[in-house]
């Protein structure tokens, strides 16, 4: 008997939000334009909406969006139109979005996005190259805001700062660009520019890093 393929796993983002009784049926209208440019959206498979409470003149909704991946997810949020509308509906009648998605790290991530598991090397070199820029530049921005705090106070806070930036953002936005070189299926000539793209990027931050004047990292 035939093994069956398994079950893609859909990747769901919640939305919570906060509307004035008085503007809720501006919000519903809102809501309804979301959900037609979402539906236009590669890999888009649902939306769900339902209050979950009230308190006063407030109403607050649940929203569901669910997408066949991670990636194509994170293509809506960073669709221009829908940021354009949101920001002016939380600007002009003063909604509040909060959403979540069920992250589960870089590593997870990149093995539900890709169709075979990349070695562990490319996965870490990724990392490299998303913490290298990240630590160089908070470290003595939180120095700066901090510095009452003192060094080990302020180390950990940037480390906690750096793995979450890098985990959750950073490296699944830098996969993206090098999909074909992870999986390994990419042509020579691709390897090739992925390999050298990153040495590039590489040597580039580290020039702009050693440019910057002493008083920068004091």
């Amino acid at each position: 008997m035939p093994t069956p393929a398994p079950k893609e796993e859909v990747f769901e983002y919640v939305f919570e939000q906060e509307v004035q009784a008085s503007k809720l049926e501006r919000f519903l209208a809102l809501s309804e334009r979301l959900h037609e440019l979402a539906s236009r959206q590669p890999g888009f498979i649902h939306q769900q909406r339902h209050p979950v409470g009230e308190e006063g003149d407030v109403r607050r909704f649940q929203t569901i969006l669910k997408f066949d991946s991670a990636a194509h997810c994170i293509d809506w949020l960073e669709n221009s139109e829908r940021r354009r509308l949101v920001n002016q509906e939380e600007d002009e009648a003063g909604f509040a979005f909060r959403g979540h998605g069920n992250w589960d790290g870089y590593s997870r991530w990149l093995t539900r996005r890709l169709t075979t598991e990349p070695p562990k090397w490319k996965i870490n070199l990724l990392v490299l190259l998303t913490l290298y820029p990240t630590a160089m530049l908070l470290t003595p921005l939180l120095h700066l805001v901090f510095r009452d705090l003192g060094l080990p106070a302020t180390m950990l806070i940037s480390n906690i700062l750096c793995v979450a930036a890098t985990s959750w953002i950073l490296v699944p936005f830098a996969s993206r660009f090098y999909l074909g070189w992870l999986e390994g299926d990419a042509t020579p000539r691709h390897r090739a520019l992925a390999a050298l793209s990153i040495a590039a990027l590489f040597a580039l931050m580290f020039l702009i890093f050693q440019s910057l004047p002493l008083g920068f990292w004091n």
